[in-house]
């Protein structure tokens, strides 16, 4: 008789195990719960043959930022130099600017407008300097 019921934990213990992998891929793959609830269209541009897709709403930060003179939004943060220590972007000044707002209570997101100082050149990055793609 000790069979059936080994036979029943071990039919548990899979079923358990495949629904932590279950639970664990979903948490991995993100809930979509912090994600704003208006998503901007993207914009897509293109850099030595490469498509790179930046929202619009880093291109309407941009343009707010070359009509008033560098001065960010009311409740984002911005105006900072940025190093370029990774030497990822062309050499040359530039400062950097928050896409979203800066929510009280919480830490700052990843997304950042970077302008350089001299020529305008505006580069968007979604990952925090990894990566960026050139808006104009």
């Amino acid at each position: 008789m000790p069979f059936p019921l080994i036979r029943r934990f071990s039919q548990c213990l899979v079923a358990a195990l495949l629904l932590g992998l279950v639970v664990c891929a979903w948490l991995s793959a993100g809930t979509g719960l912090a994600e704003p609830l208006i998503q901007s269209p993207p914009a897509v541009t293109q850099d030595h043959g490469a498509v790179s897709v930046a929202p619009l709403k880093a291109q309407d930060l941009l343009k707010h930022l070359q009509q008033r003179d560098g001065t960010p939004l009311p409740g984002y943060i911005g105006g900072r130099d940025f190093q370029n220590r990774e030497r990822r972007l062309p050499r040359g000044r530039y400062r950097e600017y928050d896409v979203n707002p800066k929510i009280r209570g919480r830490s700052r997101d990843a997304e950042r407008l970077v302008i350089e100082q001299r020529t305008g050149k505006a580069y968007y990055t979604g990952d925090h300097y990894r990566t960026f793609t050139p808006l104009n």
